[in-house]
């Protein structure tokens, strides 16, 4: 059944579809923006992990403190689970019996590593640049590699 806009009240329906519209494109144009993408100063700084080489973030890229081992230049980026640090090289950790090892993939996109909250005993991703504190890296054995900072002496 199709309803007509002519009539008595033929008025009424076309005012009710241009103020939907109208409704939309200001809702459109004036909707909630998603913050922007904290700077990577933010993160500078040394980070540990237990059995892993420790990564230095300064401004000339993520410097893996393992002999060999190139800088990556990383940014931050803003995901639906929080922030995470974006390596910009195809990065992996690999367990050897002294620890983990870093090494670069052969081909790939970079690797993602999302910082992480504690709060009574669970983890949270981290939504706000304040709470930037540790990120996480995924190793290929499956282990997440807890990452927290430190004393700028242990990445020299």
């Amino acid at each position: 059944m199709r309803i007509e806009a002519n009539g008595e009240f033929g008025w009424l329906f076309r005012l009710i579809a241009v103020g939907v519209a109208i409704a939309g494109v200001a809702y459109a144009l004036t909707g909630p923006r998603a913050p922007p993408t904290p700077s990577s100063a933010a993160v500078f700084g040394c980070y540990v992990a237990p059995a892993s080489p420790a990564i230095l973030l300064d401004a000339a890229g993520m410097h893996v403190r393992q002999e060999g081992f190139r800088t990556i230049p990383f940014h931050l980026e803003r995901l639906k689970t929080g922030i995470a640090l974006a390596a910009d090289a195809p990065i992996r950790a690999d367990r050897t019996a002294e620890g983990y090892r870093f090494g670069m993939n052969e081909s790939g996109m970079g690797w993602f590593m999302p910082f992480y909250h504690i709060e009574n005993g669970r983890m949270y991703g981290v939504f706000e640049e304040r709470l930037l504190d540790g990120f996480q890296m995924l190793a290929s054995d499956g282990i997440n590699l807890n990452y927290e900072p430190t004393d700028a002496a242990r990445c020299a």
